[in-house]
């Protein structure tokens, strides 16, 4: 039987110039750069590789010549070298710039990338809150290898597919892909919706951004070539299509999914319109820049993340701009140095000629990556390399000492966290109310409890703002934490309890967007419920959020013999981060006159920076949470509730 796949036998230079449509929104996504949507680049990558990957086969299985070895043989030439590079390089790096959690980590994401199982391991990363667009993302050097392994995957499976269907079925080849295509692109609206992560990462739910490069592949080309005005009218909206997902998206867009079809299918439709001849578009990814970025796109892949990673670790501070444009000019050298002398020589068999040298380099190469990776793993990330003072931050408070998610059940049966002089038999004069935030500032609240002979109590929940009738949405609460909170209400006004104190990270409160709509509202029903049972009400406002995680920041100073008394974010930048809210409570205060409103940044401010360190103590548990230290300094801020108690 024979394939009509002319497509994938000729060299496409358009399709080069497609990578680079691919890479260069992945860069600038990465870089922050204004392209929001950049990582659907990876789906367009994925439909190339589908096209270019199902076309060799069935080339090859059309002249009679396919082999599995064959077939692993050019893909260890096309992947590995330049990869094992960057692997290397990247653990050589993390050595002396990788904290030991943050190493120990690099050693794991190295063997799972080994063993090609990357896009596996950050999934199940992802289950303790480490995504890929999440912040801890921008301190994983290998993470972007996770699209290396939904690719990897799909070429283990999909020859034996391709190769099944020609021995058992073989006019079927074309229907197949259809049927796996469309069970995938189910499975993955479903996941959309109830597993996204596992979604986001998995090759089921993955397969069939491929296995539309694939029906490309393998569709019969037609004897004459569509009309000029059609291949140009749809091969303009294929661009247009990949451009709008770049631009139009964000990090909030549920993908994949649905929305995967936009860049996926306008990568199909560029790839189709051009295969029989160069449409304006074509022509435009045909010219030489454009090709070239598309021969480096690889290489330049691996390299700009890791690069970006390293620098925004050693800088600790925001990157500007311009040293973010910087590192993506460093990209590219490094790109073309790796596509030059790596890429090129392993690919046309300069180096390594014979089938058993690449295999055995490949053997040799897999063992030095899992090898290091388990030792770095096993070592728990090699502290010895930091000295005991930079240890003495790393291993200082990572949780809060009054870390407890009050139940639903609790909630209701009115067993509260006791403070103070814990006996019950004594009337609760003040009550905390409030989320992860209230549970690190109680430290100071419980000693002041003691201190004036004070019974107190506090409803605390993460995620879960103090305000009645507010769905928190990424509270473990879900739907109860309206009637979680309705308890607690009902506990203060059965109580009369005389003092409310609500502290909470009230800046994930607000919509989506940033709007303050949401928190206004909250804020103001929640105030007249309470004024109705004769409390005073206390408020907090949310503590100065550091732009990185502190204990590690403080680590990698004194690693570095630097100052920590230089670390800290700027009042200014403090104040714009919560302009915002500031209009919320200025509102507040305005409606209601009575509620005292107080605000922990002077206490922790000095010298121009909300500062993370005082007395060589750390000040934060994380970059918004404080520690023992850090809740004692707002002692001023508290103490007059309880003399006016005492009073």
């Amino acid at each position: 039987m024979n394939f009509p796949n002319s497509n994938a036998i000729k060299y496409r230079a358009d399709v080069d110039g497609l990578r680079a449509v691919a890479v260069l929104p992945v860069l600038f996504f990465h870089a922050d750069l204004g392209f929001t949507g950049g990582y659907v680049g990876v789906d367009v990558f994925f439909v190339i590789s589908g096209f270019l990957i199902t076309g060799l086969i069935l080339r090859d299985l059309d002249a009679g010549k396919f082999s599995i070895v064959g077939f692993w043989e050019r893909r260890i030439r096309r992947i590995m070298p330049a990869l094992a590079v960057v692997v290397f390089a990247s653990l050589a790096a993390g050595w002396f710039l990788l904290l030991p959690q943050g190493f120990k980590e690099l050693g794991e994401s190295a063997v799972a990338q080994t063993l090609l199982v990357s896009n596996i391991y950050f999934w199940i990363k992802s289950w303790i809150g480490v995504g890929y667009f999440t912040p801890d993302a921008e301190v994983k050097p290998l993470l972007h290898t996770w699209s290396l392994a939904v690719e990897e995957q799909f070429y283990l499976l999909f020859p034996f597919v391709l190769l099944a269907l020609k021995r058992l079925a073989r006019h079927s080849i074309v229907p197949a892909i259809l049927l796996l295509a469309g069970f995938s692109f189910a499975l993955s609206v479903y996941c959309s919706y109830r597993h996204p992560s596992a979604n986001f990462y998995l090759l089921p739910t993955r397969a069939w951004e491929l296995l539309i490069g694939s029906f490309l592949a393998a569709i019969s080309v037609q004897q004459r070539s569509p009309a000029r005005w059609l291949t140009e009218s749809l091969s303009w909206g294929g661009l247009l299509a990949i451009l709008c997902a770049v631009f139009l998206y964000d990090r909030e867009t549920r993908f994949p999914g649905v929305a995967a079809i936009l860049p996926c299918v306008g990568a199909a439709l560029v790839i189709w319109t051009n295969g029989h001849a160069l449409t304006s578009v074509g022509r435009l990814l045909a010219l030489r820049p454009v090709v070239f970025i598309g021969l480096i796109s690889y290489s330049l892949y691996l390299w700009h993340w890791p690069v970006l990673v390293f620098a925004q670790y050693w800088a600790i501070d925001p990157l500007s701009q311009s040293q973010r444009l910087l590192l993506l000019l460093a990209s590219l050298i490094l790109a073309v140095i790796s596509w030059k002398f790596v890429e090129i020589p392993f690919r046309q068999r300069v180096i390594l000629m014979t089938r058993s040298r690449i295999f055995a380099f490949g053997g040799v190469t897999t063992m030095a990556c899992l090898l290091a990776g388990l030792a770095i793993f096993k070592s728990q990330g090699a502290p010895s390399r930091l000295p005991a003072e930079a240890l003495r931050h790393v291993n200082g408070e990572r949780r809060c000492v009054f870390d407890h998610d009050l139940s639903m059940e609790q909630a209701l049966a009115g067993e509260f966290i006791e403070l103070g002089v814990g006996d019950k038999q004594k009337p609760v004069e003040a009550m905390v109310w409030g989320d992860s935030h209230a549970m690190a500032v109680m430290p100071v609240l419980d000693r002041l409890c003691q201190e004036y002979s004070v019974r107190g109590v506090a409803a605390t929940h993460s995620a879960t703002a103090p305000l009645v009738g507010y769905k928190s949405p990424k509270s473990d609460l879900q739907d109860k934490g309206i009637h979680y909170n309705k308890a607690v209400v009902d506990f203060i006004r059965n109580q009369r309890v005389r003092n409310v104190i609500i502290v909470a990270n009230w800046g994930v409160y607000m919509d989506g967007n940033g709007e303050p709509r949401s928190l206004s509202r909250g804020l103001s029903d929640t105030l007249d419920v309470l004024r109705a049972t004769g409390a005073k009400i206390w408020i907090m406002r949310q503590v100065p959020k550091q732009p990185w995680d502190v204990p590690d920041a403080l680590a990698s100073t004194v690693w570095r013999g630097q100052n920590t008394g230089d670390l800290g974010l700027p009042i200014k930048g403090n104040l714009q981060e919560f302009q915002r809210q500031s209009a919320i409570f200025e509102e507040i205060s305005t409606r209601f006159p009575c509620v005292a409103i107080f605000d922990p940044t002077d206490l922790l401010a000095s010298g121009g920076l909300c500062r993370v360190v005082k007395d060589d103590k750390a000040l934060y548990c994380d970059d918004n949470h404080l520690t023992v230290a850090g809740a004692l300094l707002l002692r001023p801020l508290f103490e007059p509730i309880f003399t006016g108690i005492k009073k």
